[in-house]
C-alpha cells in the first residue's frame, strides 16, 4: 500500500466530534468498513460496510464479505480483524482443500484396488476349509453301523 493511502486510512480512522463514521479496515477485496455511534453517550455503535463495487440490493449475496468481517459487524467480535488474519484464514483452506484432494485421492484409489480384487478372486474366504470330523467320503454311512 502506498504511503499517502496509508496516511489517508489513518487519517479516517481518527475519532473526531465532527466525524460521523469512523474507519475500521478493509478486506482483501477492497471493502471499507465503518463504525458509527448510535447515540450520543451510547456504547452500542452501528456497523456498516462500503462495498469496492456496486451490485443491486437484489443482488446481494452475504458471502461478499469474510466470516471474520461479518462476525465484527453483528458485533459478535468486538476488534475489527486484522489483514493476517485474513490471509491466515485463505491459507488454511487452501490447506483443508489440498488434505480434502489427496483423501478423495486415496479413496479412489481404495475403490480401484478393491474391484481388482473381487475379480480375480475364485472364492469366497474360508470357503475350503473343512473341519476333520466332516470329510466327504465315497461310501455312504448309515447311522448306529
Amino acid at each position: 500500500m502506498g504511503l499517502i493511502r496509508t496516511a489517508y486510512m489513518q487519517w479516517k480512522s481518527l475519532r473526531f466530534p465532527w466525524r460521523r463514521d469512523v474507519f475500521r479496515g478493509t478486506d482483501l477485496d477492497g471493502n471499507m468498513y465503518f463504525e458509527r455511534a448510535f447515540k450520543v453517550g451510547s456504547r452500542r455503535t452501528r456497523r456498516h460496510v462500503m462495498y469496492k463495487e456496486n451490485f443491486a440490493v437484489s443482488e446481494f449475496r452475504d458471502d461478499r464479505i469474510p466470516v471474520q468481517w461479518q462476525a465484527w459487524m453483528r458485533h459478535t467480535r468486538v476488534e475489527a480483524p486484522a489483514v493476517t488474519e485474513l490471509l491466515a484464514d485463505i491459507e488454511r483452506r487452501r490447506r483443508m482443500d489440498a488434505n480434502v484432494r489427496m483423501l478423495q485421492e486415496q479413496e479412489e484409489l481404495k475403490a480401484i484396488g478393491d474391484s481388482r480384487q473381487k475379480t480375480f478372486q475364485t472364492s469366497a474366504p474360508g470357503e475350503d476349509y473343512q473341519p476333520e470330523g466332516w470329510a466327504q467320503s465315497d461310501t455312504p454311512t448309515r447311522r448306529g453301523q
